[in-house]
């Protein structure tokens, strides 16, 4: 054969396992599961080459991650997303829109100091503001309030719920069963993935199921919410890799899930939400029903309640609006002022207990004026409250 004078013949470089690791990786990104399963092969093939076996826990880990999207792929529900909404990932929460009978999630900031809180969690709350659910750095914890307006110690939901991870971004629905929420399970396959979780008779969380497909990917997918009064729903997702800034979606929820043919040609696309406009069946204009969610008030305030009144005859006061007696209205002002005093005064003596040291005198002295002073409060609180239910029932029809 005739050579080409000044040709240099080279070998084809060999893949090394790190190239063929990222390849696997970017062909799992893309829901191209047998491509990547191709790219993970010659890795470990590079490796026993070079006989270096440092990526053999990656190349695992991410063969586990491929046959979880694998399964997911057989399974990709076939649902309408309506909208598309990028925004900074600080207080994303706040731009779902959700009707009152649906509750209100808020931000960590606004529970008692003292309760445990993962940095980067929402505070789901009720319409009826009796209870809230958030994540802890343990896990998902509830509490309830009292009727003087403050909250019970927080008890977990259940570590049925962290399936191998920490559960975090909850939300229930108001049939107060149904629970959805995140976390990085050991059966996820991103990093957060949407779970759904129901109660039974005990009040006990059940075994989870994941949400699969399209609602989860192969980044955090978190805070799914279904708003049954417009019958629309919302989630939180990373899939789209804009830095600081998040998607959210929101879609129409389905009452029975249909999924899409594991044979259809654009199942990938389906899945990863290419264009979400491709969801909508021929002719449909959903104008009217996004009108109708930007007409909704921004609840982030409103529905959280100004404080608890329990009357005796089984109804329950959350707003000054509901008073009937102006003179209950100013007692119970009175009340809350009252309460706020006593748990400023309860911190500080807190505190005062904590930075004791045997043998301060003034100290001692300083802090059994304060529990004196907390007797006090008691007592004064529960006249207040007597006061205010007293002034109010005669009004009550």
């Amino acid at each position: 054969m005739a050579m080409i004078p000044g040709a240099i013949w080279a070998a084809p470089a060999r893949v090394t396992p790190q190239d063929a690791l990222s390849a696997a990786k970017e062909a799992f990104d893309d829901y191209n599961p047998s491509l990547a399963r191709k790219h993970i092969e010659e890795c470990r093939k590079a490796m026993k080459r070079t006989r270096k076996t440092a990526l053999t826990e990656a190349a695992d880990s991410l063969e586990e991650r491929v046959d979880r999207l694998e399964s997911m792929m057989q399974r990709v529900e076939q649902i309408v997303v309506i909208d598309s909404i990028t925004v900074d990932k600080e207080a994303f929460f706040e731009t779902y829109r959700l009707s009152p009978s649906a509750g209100g999630l808020y931000s960590p900031a606004t529970l008692p100091e003292e309760f445990d809180v993962a940095d980067n969690t929402v505070v789901y709350m009720p319409e009826n503001g009796q209870s809230i659910i958030w994540g802890s750095n343990s896990g998902l914890m509830e509490s309830v309030r009292f009727t003087d307006g403050t909250w019970d110690t927080p008890t977990p939901a259940g570590e049925i719920l962290d399936q191998g991870g920490t559960a975090n971004f909850p939300f229930a629905l108001t049939d107060g069963i149904t629970l959805y929420y995140a976390t990085q399970g050991d059966d996820s396959m991103g990093g957060y993935d949407i779970y759904i979780s129901r109660r039974n008779d005990n009040g006990d969380f059940l075994t989870p199921q994941n949400m699969g497909m399209p609602y989860n990917s192969p980044y955090d997918d978190y805070l799914l919410a279904i708003d049954e009064e417009t019958g629309t729903g919302w989630w939180a997702t990373d899939r789209n890799r804009l830095g600081d800034r998040i998607t959210i979606y929101v879609f129409i929820p389905s009452s029975m899930r249909i999924n899409h043919p594991v044979n259809a040609p654009d199942l990938a696309s389906r899945a990863r939400l290419d264009n979400y406009r491709a969801t909508w069946p021929d002719g449909a204009d959903y104008a009217g029903l996004l009108d109708r969610i930007d007409n909704i008030e921004d609840s982030h305030a409103d529905n959280s309640p100004d404080f608890t009144l329990a009357l005796p005859d089984g109804r329950v006061y959350t707003r000054w609006s509901d008073f009937k007696s102006p003179v209950a209205r100013r007692l119970m002002e009175q009340y809350v002022d009252a309460l706020e005093e006593e748990a400023a005064d309860c911190r500080m003596l807190e505190d005062m207990r904590e930075r004791f040291k045997p043998g301060d005198q003034k100290s001692a002295t300083r802090i059994r004026q304060m529990e004196l002073k907390a007797k006090r409060s008691a007592a004064t609180l529960k006249s207040l409250m007597n006061q205010v239910i007293m002034a109010e029932i005669p009004n009550v029809k």
